[in-house]
């Protein structure tokens, strides 16, 4: 086990167990969700509203993509943005081409829950065109929003005098579709649409401004896979395993891939290789399990079946029950005690991460009065819930919906005297002197999240 620290990037730690996993945190103690805001488990904490406030009457908006991200080892800071977006033909999202509304729609916002009130700013010039992804640097100094053709990245803490820098820029040959920046820090993983029928995967430094330190044609690994005609947008969701050494692309089209790339080749095509007859119930159905370095996954497929595989072996470990209904997203709680998943039925059902059984479940219909079911506006095309983020400890979900407000939700307690015992001593002990405890290396591994399993 090893550690570094720079003033600008925060701690990056290696791991004993599984020494070729790197991962980055922020210079700061944890901070815990704030006691006087826990309730019951399925209780509503807070609803926030996103920005723009004047324009949710324009009859030219169908509905809203949100998106929210707890901040990296601080549960009291959510950031969350959102963009108006309207349905072409009945059958896919497409961003509404109005000035006034983009404008009005692709500020980042900024809400600290903190004192038992709600602090909100925008975040000067961060604007995300198309879908909204952004995402917040393992450092928690920077976070980045992409373009159509580049990266912009803008410093947490707004100073006047701090750039702007856009990375990855290629403003004439792709039109980037998504992002994600890997655990360690020092990537990002771009998928580009580069010409009418093919797509390319990037891997770029996060300090260097054009070097590409990967580029891979997604038609040479997979040649099913290939951009939608012209009229038809794209979702797409990008993922990276817990060693930063695969991505996995999810479609919304159905497909799901795993690249290795370093390597430059492809791991496993899921639907193809492992749950064949079946397809990606949704771009962001699937979670690289947090235990494994990059070989253990999470999908849900189009049979509301949840599947636990094996991308390495490329076989299924698991499956739960009929979840009732199409999963619109999920993801594992960062230590992998269980995956919240977020169903089209306004349910969400917390699922143990071994066995896949069904926890708890919160109806949102009973919970949120106000949510408003988006089938009866749009059919099933559109996803109730298009984000959700859960806070370090897995007691709190924050779910980004498509009415343009962010809900937190408490789910059930989950930790054990261990889990308590781990962030206790992270909420006092900032992680450049965690490996200077008299604990075993194993120990330290557990207080860093790390993979413990090849």
């Amino acid at each position: 086990m090893g550690i570094t620290y720079t003033t600008s990037k925060g701690y990056k730690a290696k791991g004993y167990t599984c020494p070729d996993v790197v991962k980055c945190y922020p210079s700061i103690t944890y901070k815990k969700f704030p006691m006087h805001k826990v309730k019951g488990p399925g209780e509503l904490i807070q609803t926030l509203r996103i920005l723009p406030t004047y324009s949710v009457q324009n009859p030219a908006i169908d509905a809203w993509w949100t998106f929210c991200q707890f901040f990296p080892n601080n549960d009291n800071i959510l950031f969350s943005t959102s963009s108006p977006f309207q349905i072409l033909h009945g059958t896919v999202w497409h961003h509404k081409k109005c000035v006034m509304l983009e404008i009005s729609a692709t500020y980042a916002k900024m809400c600290i829950i903190k004192y038992g009130k709600i602090e909100c700013g925008t975040v000067p010039q961060a604007t995300c065109e198309g879908f909204p992804k952004f995402q917040i640097n393992p450092d928690g100094v920077k976070f980045t929003c992409l373009s159509s053709s580049s990266i912009s990245e803008h410093f947490v803490i707004y100073k006047t005098m701090n750039p702007i820098i856009t990375r990855a820029h290629d403003p004439s040959l792709t039109q980037y579709k998504d992002y994600a920046t890997s655990p360690n820090g020092s990537f990002h993983a771009i998928l580009a649409k580069t010409s009418a029928s093919c797509y390319t995967f990037f891997v770029f430094g996060s300090c260097s401004y054009l070097h590409t330190e990967a580029v891979i044609k997604i038609d040479d690994l997979y040649p099913t896979i290939k951009p939608p005609p012209l009229l038809v947008t794209e979702r797409i969701d990008i993922k990276w395993s817990p060693d930063s050494r695969h991505v996995a692309v999810g479609f919304s089209r159905g497909q799901l891939t795993v690249i290795d790339w370093r390597k430059l080749q492809g791991v496993c095509s899921v639907f193809e290789d492992v749950i064949s007859d079946l397809e990606l119930c949704g771009p962001s159905t699937f979670d690289f399990d947090p235990r494994s370095q990059h070989c253990v996954m999470a999908v849900a497929a189009n049979d509301m079946i949840l599947y636990r595989i094996n991308t390495h072996e490329k076989k299924k470990l698991g499956c739960s029950d009929n979840l009732g209904s199409f999963v619109d997203c999920l993801k594992y709680s960062y230590d992998a005690n269980c995956i919240v998943t977020s169903l089209f039925n306004l349910r969400i059902k917390v699922i143990d991460a071994d066995e896949l059984c069904s926890l708890f479940e919160i109806n949102l219909s009973v919970t949120c009065p106000d949510f408003m079911d988006v089938s009866a506006n749009l059919g099933s095309i559109v996803p109730n819930v298009t984000c959700l983020s859960i806070t370090a400890t897995g007691e709190q979900v924050a779910i980004a919906c498509w009415d343009r407000k962010i809900r937190i939700l408490q789910l059930p307690k989950v930790l054990n005297l261990q889990c308590m015992c781990k962030y206790t001593i992270l909420s006092v002990v900032d992680p450049s002197k965690i490996m200077k405890l008299p604990l075993p290396h194993l120990l330290k591994d557990y207080l860093y999240s790390l993979p413990f399993n090849p």
